[in-house]
């Protein structure tokens, strides 16, 4: 089954895709955070980047009546695993990858869920995209409308080095990306084409004083 994808995707948007249902959530968090629920068959799901508000992600589940059986993360800064630890408690397992050379792929089945891993270094070194059928996750890799920032454990030689190899992957691939910055989705290609854009001097000034702040909320 199909599925057409526009630009911007209605809020909390739900698509049904080859088999699984992507549940896309506007979580709030750091910045305008995406949480996404993947479900598949019998209602089993994995959760990527658990964040932002728990009420949110708790109702969808609730409603929708989810068996979430694992969590992952795109990379490690802490808008986008803050509820790790949180969800871990509630029984649901974080499940990580050891990979360690760029590009590295593993692939494994979660709830009945077939997921691609690849390591992207670049916005930070643990930066991985998850690819689920016709769905690729970026988290700050790459966003409908440019790319995250490396100055917070990231190296800009390694984000070019990611977003070339990304260019080697199917450009009709539906993109997720972490961050709701220039739209919720489109196409990988779109994407790539449109990632040209990078943080101006004066975004990262922003992003400095908002991380600063985020910070002392999570002391």
């Amino acid at each position: 089954m199909t599925n057409n994808v526009t630009k911007n995707v209605e809020k909390n948007a739900k698509k049904l895709v080859s088999g699984v249902k992507v549940i896309q959530l506007s979580v709030g968090g750091f910045d305008n955070n995406f949480t996404y629920i993947v479900v598949g068959e019998n209602n089993s799901a994995i959760m990527i980047d658990p964040t932002g508000t728990k009420k949110v992600i708790e109702e969808t589940i609730k409603n929708n009546k989810l068996n979430i059986v694992a969590q992952l993360v795109t990379h490690s800064h802490p808008d986008h695993c803050e509820l790790v630890d949180y969800f871990e408690k509630k029984g649901i397992k974080l499940v990580e990858f050891d990979l360690k050379k760029s590009f590295e792929e593993k692939e494994t089945i979660l709830g009945g869920i077939k997921i691609k891993t690849i390591l992207v270094p670049g916005h930070m070194s643990d930066s991985k995209c998850y690819i689920i059928e016709n769905n690729i996750f970026t988290g700050d890799t790459l966003f409908v409308k440019g790319v995250g920032t490396t100055h917070y454990g990231g190296n800009d030689l390694e984000l070019e080095k990611s977003l070339n190899y990304l260019t080697t992957l199917d450009p009709n691939l539906i993109l997720w990306p972490g961050h709701n910055y220039g739209g919720a989705s489109s196409t990988l290609r779109t994407a790539l084409n449109n990632s040209f854009n990078k943080p101006s001097k004066k975004t990262q000034d922003k992003l400095k004083t908002k991380v600063k702040e985020y910070e002392k909320t999570k002391r």
